[in-house]
């Protein structure tokens, strides 16, 4: 399954997203829901209809509702609901506290095929926990993150603490993308999260990158590698002992 980029995948306030119900990248439209009822016995519930806008009843006077130590309630709901509106299906995306609650169908990115097991099972489980808690989220992919590194092949990293062991990644020849991603982790994880400064809570774009990122480092230093080392060794032997001898006399140099 082709993966989304997280800067397309719906996000509070953004203009422009895939849409959870259709699945287009298209722009929306976001509308502020809230509504208080006041205490009145006369005033009856109602339902908004989002298409068409007409209300009908669903409930009757309040003054037959009475508490079990039998004063009147006071009705009073504060709603911060505020809907997203697809310009290409027309449905409308329902979001509280800036989460989408109906349809809940954000697409986060797959486990990459060559993501190592154990791993896998860490990134799979950041995914079920998402929707509930981004901030654990980010912790587990903090942790699939700190048993992947040692389990790089080419780099021979020691385990130790995740920030010691990006640290030590970083100096080695990694591509520079993947440097900034690392180094990033560093600055949002627990170490590095001050009071007023990082909320994982509000703002899911840091977790969707971490779920990104870790796809990243398996493609460029697993996969790509494996690919490559795999074209190299398909040489004729022939060639495969010069290349060496080339190396050896540069290194006797």
């Amino acid at each position: 399954m082709q993966q989304i980029p997280s800067e397309h995948l719906p996000s509070f306030h953004r203009d422009a997203f895939h849409c959870p119900r259709c699945k287009v990248l298209v722009p929306q439209k976001w509308y502020k829901l809230e509504r208080s009822y006041p205490h009145n016995e006369n005033v009856e519930l109602v339902e908004v209809n989002l298409k068409s806008e007409n209300r009908k009843p669903i409930g009757g006077p309040m003054g037959g509702i009475r508490n079990p130590d039998g004063s009147e309630p006071n009705f009073h709901f504060d709603w911060h609901l505020e809907l997203s509106y697809c310009t290409h299906c027309h449905n409308y995306t329902i979001w509280e506290n800036k989460k989408i609650i109906f349809p809940y169908t954000t697409e986060l990115p797959q486990p990459h095929e060559d993501m190592l097991e154990d791993v896998r099972g860490i990134y799979i489980e950041a995914m079920n926990v998402f929707k509930h808690s981004p901030r654990a989220a980010a912790a587990l992919l903090r942790l699939a993150i700190e048993l992947m590194i040692p389990q790089l092949e080419d780099y021979q990293i020691k385990k130790s603490s995740i920030n010691n062991m990006i640290g030590e990644l970083v100096q080695k020849d990694i591509p520079e993308h993947v440097q900034q991603g690392l180094d990033s982790i560093r600055v949002y994880g627990n170490e590095g999260i001050h009071p007023g400064e990082i909320d994982l809570t509000d703002d899911e774009s840091i977790v969707l990158f971490l779920f990104e990122l870790i796809n990243i480092m398996v493609e460029e230093l697993i996969t790509k590698k494996k690919k490559i080392k795999s074209f190299y060794e398909n040489l004729p032997q022939g060639k495969l002992q010069g290349i060496f001898q080339r190396d050896k006399r540069k290194q006797e140099k």
